[in-house]
């Protein structure tokens, strides 16, 4: 960093699209994206437009969406970091390509059930552990590491877009199709990116083994959760994490079924609400990485999480204000997408600079054990609380829990913190 300045002098992030193997990567996590947002948006409308699900079994198709941390984080951050990376990847999305493609066939055979649904769900969210803790290790072994956080916002930025892009269409596919065919759409993304996988040649990508010491699997995963746990950026990252998702999965298992259900949407309308979002997800997403350089990482990830839990109060004003349903979540969308991918971009590549190469499998897996499996718990909260008071009160409760993080991060010593301090750097 200058003197001067305290900026970092490269502020050009095109390197990183000078790399072979980043660029595969990139144009695979393009298709796997797009394939997993057009499943994301298929599955409510299936389950409830089709199928007439419960709020209560939305929950729990919800829940199995994201339980996969909950089942096999710890594990999967051992095996990664033992395993070759590149076939965990291309395994991860041959596993949710045949997920996937079960759905229609299904449909087209009259037997497809929502605990179906909840099958592939869990499926799906198990093979997806298994490709992000294998994508966060093999990304510093396509780019130097300083450039991994410009390679996170080139990531997130060409998600966003997709999201913008993936719901509409999908929204105005199903005036046309049936809903579970656009599983079978997602099924062929998922091929492509297996495609493009295969070409990768991350350097260093070789199996564990050979050091002559026997290897406990509770001493590794001990190993990484302690890690976790004791550097004081990455414990005040997951703190913040948890709780925010905590909240966040009952407002998310809770929208859907208020959209769809109590106020009758059109299927292209919740299109177009989440492709409000991510269009500001976007626009976020050009704009953050700027930022981040200018104010320092730590500055704006404090930035966005704040706003964060402002934005998702709309949500519950929108079932309060059920005329203005509709201009209340378009607005709830926009700030929840800029403070989503504002958050993500600016946090992009943090625990990578913080975490030895050697753990950073198991790291990436238990911040997603803590992480990820607060949101399916908060949708099963979700669900219960809908269904013993109202689908309004869990999401007055959801937007409550996502206001906790603001105490954790007004109290803590990083807030006043610019950058992230060179002696926590490996």
């Amino acid at each position: 960093m200058t003197a001067a300045t305290g900026q970092d002098p490269v502020t050009d992030d095109s390197e990183v699209l000078r790399a072979p193997g980043f660029r595969r990567l990139w144009a695979a996590n393009t298709f796997r994206f797009a394939a997993s947002e057009v499943a994301g948006f298929a599955l409510p409308v299936t389950a409830l437009v089709l199928l007439h699900a419960s709020p209560l079994a939305m929950s729990v198709v919800f829940v199995c969406g994201r339980a996969g941390y909950l089942t096999v984080g710890l594990p999967a951050g051992v095996w990664v970091d033992r395993l070759r990376k590149k076939p965990v990847l291309v395994g991860a999305d041959v596993a949710c390509a045949a997920a996937f493609a079960s759905i229609p066939v299904a449909h087209g055979l009259g037997v497809l059930t929502v605990a179906q649904l909840a099958v592939v769900a869990l499926v799906v969210s198990v093979a997806g552990v298994f490709f992000d803790v294998a994508h966060s290790s093999v990304l510093p072994r396509l780019l130097p590491r300083r450039r991994v956080a410009d390679g996170n916002a080139r990531l997130q930025s060409s998600e966003t877009a997709l999201r913008a892009v993936s719901p509409g269409v999908a929204g105005a596919l199903t005036q046309g199709v049936a809903a579970p065919v656009l599983y079978g759409v997602a099924a062929l993304g998922q091929l492509v990116s297996v495609l493009l996988l295969r070409r990768l040649e991350p350097q260093g990508d070789v199996a564990r083994g050979g050091d002559g010491q026997e290897r406990r699997f509770g001493r590794e995963v001990a190993e990484g959760l302690g890690l976790l746990f004791r550097q004081p950026l990455l414990r005040l990252l997951l703190q913040q994490a948890a709780l925010n998702n905590l909240g966040a999965g009952v407002v998310l298992a809770m929208l859907p079924v208020f959209l769809l259900d109590q106020l009758g949407l059109a299927a292209w309308m919740f299109g177009l609400l989440s492709s409000l979002g991510a269009l500001a997800g976007f626009a976020t997403s050009l704009l953050a990485p700027r930022l981040r350089r200018l104010y320092g990482e730590i500055r704006m990830t404090l930035l966005f999480s704040v706003l964060a839990p402002l934005a998702v109060v709309a949500a519950p004003l929108a079932e309060v204000f059920r005329g203005a349903a509709v201009p209340l979540m378009a607005s709830a969308e926009v700030l929840i997408g800029v403070a989503v991918v504002g958050r993500a971009v600016s946090t992009a590549g943090l625990r990578a600079r913080v975490t030895p190469d050697a753990y950073l499998g198991r790291v990436t897996a238990a911040h997603g054990v803590v992480v990820q499996g607060a949101t399916p718990l908060g949708a099963l909260a979700g669900g219960l609380v809908a269904g013993h008071w109202s689908t309004g009160a869990a999401l007055w409760t959801g937007a409550l829990v996502m206001a906790v993080p603001l105490v954790l991060l007004l109290l803590s010593p990083l807030r006043a913190q610019r950058r992230l301090p060179a002696r926590w750097e490996v």
